[in-house]
């Protein structure tokens, strides 16, 4: 059976292809959209280096998701934010059975001052026999309610989540404690610390980019170099093919990026790497949940 196309899953109430088609739309306008989904309501986080303007971006993204005919969708949360302010710019909710085309004000005061035992437990950092030490990486996740070494894809979700619930208790000084965790994971995750030589001496030794370390694998190397073309993305093998996957929302256009990806990996490039056999490349965009929304299959040209 066929993978479903991302207008199909778009019309399932799959979060990650909604993104994915409203980033389509808004990012050359400057604007990034996050989606997350919470049984029946679909929340958005939209980022913009000027603050969206609230009407305009309500009405687009309300017909937007008529026209999608997601039924499975009854609660649209709207949040706006500017991208160099720490406050939340504005943030609405739209009940789509609701007789009228009220949009309500989503306030960040005591609106959820009774929150369950349960959700109180998500909130609060994980209860350690030792204080953990501000600013470290297991202090970062401890603050997202997370085990260090959890993928990056369980601290977005969880940071979002938390973000959204923080912002409706009004706990400001939270959400930027929040912002920095996510931030510093962030960075740690999509650029873990180099491997070094046992007993190498950091303050002697000329520094190695990572895609020019032989101690590393093959497939480390080839991503190490991506990234250092500022591309973040899973690479495996299988049989004579390499396997090149990212997320499907971090990617405006997948056919210019797998078209400048290609012109990188030449095959004395892969040689020089160990992976000599590879005869082709396969660029996969994914979503949240790592199924494929968009593939792309790529002879390597012979020497």
């Amino acid at each position: 059976m066929a993978p479903l196309s991302l207008l199909e899953q778009a019309k399932d109430g799959d979060a990650a292809a909604i993104a994915t088609l409203m980033n389509q739309a808004l990012q050359p306008k400057g604007i990034t959209v996050r989606c997350d989904r919470q049984d029946d309501c679909l929340q958005l986080w939209l980022t913009g280096q000027t603050l969206p303007p609230q009407t305009a971006t309500v009405s687009y993204v309300r017909r937007g998701l008529e026209r999608l005919q997601v039924t499975s969708i009854t609660v649209l949360q709207i949040y706006a934010e500017q991208s160099d302010q720490r406050e939340l710019g504005w943030g609405v909710e739209v009940d789509f059975n609701a007789t009228t085309d009220e949009v309500r004000p989503l306030t960040l005061e005591s609106e959820f001052d009774h929150q369950s035992e349960a959700s109180e437990d998500l909130t609060e950092p994980v209860a350690g026999p030792e204080p953990l030490a501000p600013g470290t990486i297991a202090h970062a996740y401890a603050l997202l309610g997370l085990d260090q070494g959890d993928s990056l894809k369980k601290v977005e979700d969880a940071y979002f989540k938390l973000k959204a619930q923080t912002l409706r208790e009004g706990d400001r000084a939270k959400v930027e404690d929040l912002k920095q965790a996510f931030r510093q994971l962030k960075e740690y995750l999509e650029n873990p610390p180099r491997r070094q030589a046992e007993g190498a001496s950091a303050q002697t030794e000329t520094p190695v980019l990572a895609s020019q370390d032989e101690s590393l694998a093959p497939v480390e190397r080839v991503g190490a170099l991506l990234k250092e073309r500022g591309v973040s993305a899973q690479v495996s093998t299988v049989g004579n093919q390499l396997q090149i996957a990212w997320l499907a929302v971090r990617v405006i256009n997948p056919e210019d990026a797998a078209q400048q990806v290609h012109a990188l990996l030449t095959p004395q490039t892969l040689a020089s790497m160990g992976l000599s056999e590879i005869d082709t490349l396969v660029f996969s965009g994914l979503s949240r949940d790592d199924s494929v929304v968009w593939q792309q299959t790529v002879p390597l040209a012979k020497r």
